[in-house]
């Protein structure tokens, strides 16, 4: 449950510290209570030993640093308290830090041998023999037994790259996820898609006037929320699995909807005109 956690812990630990910062008058106070809010997040993912989902929560956390000022120095002494605590991780769970440093070390260190690596390998198989139209949803469950994709791949390091072993339920990344359920037209659209989400988002995280400090730390942390939860260069559940899936869905409505709030403040005449618009459940006049 490391990865939920991470995914919410952002934006709610960026408005809680703009709340309880509200009535500080120095900025070094501000940055001490961010700080304070950011650190149990960062060392319960550093005790759970989960190792995407740290790098993920410290890459959203850099990404919100960039759009929020005040928000770089408590970002970077997340950074600098990052090693510390994985040092003490040695001496109070010796298995989760064997999980954490030792095992990524050797996973990046040979990562084509690796699992993570046979499955893109796999994935990549799948899509190189089926480039526009893809295998159809949930393509990676179904089809990556098949005897026709027995084969080395782009890795080159088995003959049959890795037989049915490799097999698991999805890619563990949404870009070939989608790339075997829809080719590369599908894989294209996937990323458009996810660009456009963090254009909107990081938009909406930009727009400051006007609003509270507790709003404008919300809307950076939904904009960095959506960036780590589909970071491409990262192992990921499925696209919809659940829970995670629901609660990134649920957090980019939020996001969404800030959208929305900017839209109507700029154009004053957009909810009439949404009020007016022809909608499914309408027939037409006539």
């Amino acid at each position: 449950m490391s990865a939920p956690f991470a995914l919410l812990g952002l934006p709610a630990a960026l408005f809680m510290g703009a709340l309880l910062g509200h009535r500080a008058t120095r900025s070094w106070q501000k940055t001490l209570l961010t700080g304070a809010v950011l650190l149990p997040v960062l060392g319960l993912l550093v005790l759970a030993g989960q190792r995407m989902s740290l790098a993920t929560f410290l890459l959203g956390t850099g990404v919100c640093a960039v759009v929020l000022p005040t928000l770089r120095r408590p970002a970077l002494a997340l950074v600098v308290a990052s090693p510390a605590l994985i040092g003490l991780l040695a001496l109070v769970s010796p298995e989760a830090f064997g999980h954490l440093v030792t095992k990524t070390h050797s996973q990046l260190a040979h990562f084509a041998s690796s699992p993570y690596g046979q499955i893109y390998n796999r994935a990549a198989v799948m899509t190189e023999a089926h480039p526009v139209m893809g295998l159809g949803d949930d393509a990676f469950r179904h089809y990556c037994r098949s005897e026709v994709f027995l084969k080395p791949g782009p890795s080159h390091l088995q003959p049959d790259g890795g037989g049915v072993s490799v097999c698991v339920q999805h890619t563990h990344n949404h870009v070939l996820e989608a790339a075997t359920n829809g080719g590369f037209p599908g894989a294209i659209l996937f990323v458009a898609m996810i660009g456009s989400w963090w254009r909107v988002l990081g938009r909406t995280a930009r727009r400051q006037v006007g609003l509270s400090a507790a709003e404008i730390a919300w809307r950076v942390g939904l904009f960095g929320a959506a960036v780590l939860h589909e970071w491409p260069l990262s192992s990921q559940s499925a696209f919809l699995n659940m829970p995670l899936g629901g609660i990134a869905f649920l957090l980019l409505g939020a996001g969404l909807a800030e959208a929305v709030r900017d839209l109507k403040a700029d154009r004053p005449d957009v909810e009439e005109t949404a009020r007016g618009a022809l909608t499914l459940s309408q027939w037409p006049r006539g």
